[in-house]
């Protein structure tokens, strides 16, 4: 199954915006959707974000769901893919007068995000981000990410001047956290601090009426301090900041409500790196025995997970290892788009011949160790045999 806190995430985005006024003609969704009707959900058909237990699942309307949630399907769909458009899919249709609001919640790592199916990396991001500024597909756009190390995805490589503010649950150094890891009557994580931290505050401002008069650096400055785990970052062009968070998340018509959630007061708690997040399953799986068999095939699932976390550690650490043994860094600063390429390459040829973060989680954290050698100016071909020699 895909990682259920991330898509109670999105479901629960959706009824915030719809709850703004916001039309479902004008939100488009992509959710995995593997998880509320599945035969392990204790509580079927739905989706829980926080203790409450208040179902974000009902009313969703997902466009794109299963194998259609891909880096290449949502580029497409950022960029008003005519192809789609003509097979009946929705795509963003946006102009030089509309803004536009993106948020994301999934696995991250060092220049890249994770979807279910597939990857995007940082440079291809922006790139895309560039080429819809020139063809005025949009007047202002902000950018939302839940993921680890998603201050990596606009650090030295968004411009200031493509009208686009990107804020991040973390830095490029750290993991985001997920949140709500102790229900008693359910296994998983519920949520991500950053992401119930964000939609907390716009209900309270829908609540308050107050989406018009508050700007986005408000929430920002707000929601900063209040994630603990990590450290939220914006990027880009921070003049977006002062708009309303009305003007990107709620209609232009729109008052204040109460909030499909509420005037939520309910602080994140029972945290746990996002890349560890799915250990928690497993450990509550142990703690929950009800008979030896049950605790010995919960020891034995725990004991893999973690045994596939320290061979990650030790293939990347032999890795890192040879390469610098071996050879020596150019000795000249390395160019952004020169290490953002060298990192892709190293990990398409990692993810293929040892592990994937979609295998192992605990990858993500590993990768910095990679990452690190393309900053260095190490040689791109060095680092590639050295994962051959390590993993084949």
């Amino acid at each position: 199954m895909h990682i259920s806190h991330f898509q109670a995430d999105v479901c629960h985005a959706y009824h915030v915006l719809r709850e703004n006024g916001i039309p479902p003609e004008n939100i488009i969704t992509m959710i995995y959707d593997d998880i509320a009707k599945n035969t392990e959900n204790p509580f079927p058909g739905k989706l829980f974000n926080d203790y409450q237990h208040k179902d974000v699942y009902a009313g969703v309307k997902i466009d794109y769901r299963g194998e259609n949630v891909t880096a290449d399907v949502f580029l497409r769909v950022l960029e008003g893919d005519r192809k789609l458009k003509e097979s009946g899919l929705k795509v963003l249709e946006s102009g030089p007068d509309d803004n536009v609001f993106v948020y994301f919640s999934d696995h991250g790592a060092p220049n890249l995000i994770e979807f279910p199916n597939g990857l995007l990396y940082a440079k291809q991001l922006n790139k895309t981000l560039a080429n819809m500024y020139r063809e005025k597909r949009f007047k202002k756009m902000v950018i939302y990410i839940e993921a680890c190390y998603s201050g990596s995805m606009f650090r030295w490589i968004l411009p200031h001047n493509v009208d686009v503010w990107a804020v991040t649950a973390a830095n490029p150094t750290e993991s985001s956290w997920a949140t709500f890891c102790e229900d008693p009557a359910i296994t998983t994580c519920l949520s991500d601090e950053f992401s119930y931290q964000w939609m907390s505050d716009t209900e309270k401002a829908s609540h308050r009426g107050q989406l018009f008069s508050r700007s986005m650096l408000d929430q920002y400055l707000d929601v900063k301090p209040a994630v603990k785990g990590s450290h939220v970052m914006e990027y880009g062009d921070i003049k977006i900041s002062l708009l309303p968070v009305g003007e990107f998340q709620a209609n232009s018509t729109h008052v204040g409500s109460s909030g499909f959630i509420g005037d939520n007061s309910m602080a994140t708690r029972d945290r746990s790196m996002a890349s560890h997040a799915h250990l928690i399953p497993l450990m509550h799986q142990l703690k929950r025995s009800n008979s030896p068999k049950q605790m010995e095939l919960a020891q034995r699932r725990l004991h893999r997970a973690l045994k596939l976390g320290q061979m990650v550690k030790e293939t990347v650490d032999e890795i890192v290892e040879e390469v610098t043994s071996k050879s020596a860094p150019s000795g000249k600063p390395s160019d952004v788009h020169e290490h953002l390429d060298c990192y892709q390459n190293v990990y398409d040829q990692y993810k293929i011949k040892c592990f994937s973060i979609q295998q192992v989680p605990e990858v993500a954290k590993e990768l910095v160790k990679l990452d690190r050698l393309c900053q260095q100016s190490y040689d791109t071909n060095v680092i590639l045999q050295s994962i051959l020699n390590t993993c084949c």
